[in-house]
C-alpha cells in the first residue's frame, strides 16, 4: 500500500462544491462552526458568489486571508482550513485580541472516513506553517469545542496552548500559537 502524503493548496473556484458538500455532513459540523461572519461568504451562498466573495477578500487581506484545502497525495480533496485576521479590539468570549498584534483565527475540518490516522494533526502542522511563512500572523489562535477532545489534540500536536482565562464560550475554548513559539517547535 503506497504512503499517505498530506498536501495544503490554496482554494481554486473548483473546490467550492467541494467546501459545500463537506460542511453539509453533520458529523464535520457537529462541534465546528462555519464562522461564516469572518469569512465573509458561506455554504448558503451560490457558489459563484462565493468565488466572487472569496477573490474579493483575499484582494484586501493578501494571505492573511485564505482559504486552505488539504488534499490527499495531492489530488483528492478530504479536508479545509481557513485563517483570517482578526480586527483590532476582537474579543471571542473573556479572549481579547492582544493590541498591536497581528492575529489570526482559524480552523482545520476533515471528512469523517479520515478521522483517526494523524491526518488532521498533520494537516494542522502543514496549516501552521503556511500561516506563519506566508501571512503576517503573530498570534495563530483556533477555537476548538470542549466536547472535541480530537481536535484539542490535533492543535497541541501542532504546537498550540490552551488559553487559560476562560472555560468555555458557547461550547469553544481557544488555543493559541504564537510566531516565537512555531519558530522554537518548528526549527
Amino acid at each position: 500500500m503506497p504512503e499517505e502524503k498530506l498536501a495544503i493548496s490554496e482554494m481554486k473556484k473548483d473546490d467550492i462544491n467541494f467546501l459545500f458538500e463537506l460542511w453539509q455532513n453533520s458529523k464535520v459540523m457537529m462541534y465546528a462552526d462555519e464562522f461564516p461572519r469572518m469569512r465573509g461568504w458561506s455554504k448558503s451562498d451560490d457558489p459563484q458568489v462565493a468565488w466572487k466573495k472569496y477573490l474579493e477578500n483575499r484582494a484586501k487581506f493578501g494571505y492573511d486571508y485564505t482559504q486552505l484545502i488539504l488534499r490527499l497525495n495531492n489530488e483528492l480533496s478530504i479536508g479545509e482550513s481557513f485563517c483570517f485576521p482578526l480586527p483590532e479590539a476582537y474579543t471571542f468570549g473573556k479572549w481579547s485580541k492582544p493590541k498591536s498584534v497581528k492575529s489570526a483565527m482559524g480552523d482545520i475540518k476533515i471528512l469523517p472516513k479520515y478521522w483517526g490516522r494523524g491526518l488532521g494533526s498533520e494537516g494542522m502542522r502543514l496549516v501552521v506553517r503556511f500561516v506563519f511563512t506566508k501571512t503576517n500572523c503573530e498570534l495563530f489562535v483556533v477555537p476548538p469545542h470542549r466536547n472535541n477532545p480530537a481536535a484539542s489534540r490535533a492543535y497541541e500536536k501542532a504546537g498550540f496552548v490552551l488559553f487559560t482565562g476562560m472555560r468555555s464560550w458557547r461550547n469553544h475554548k481557544i488555543m493559541e500559537l504564537s510566531k516565537e513559539r512555531f519558530h522554537k517547535i518548528y526549527q
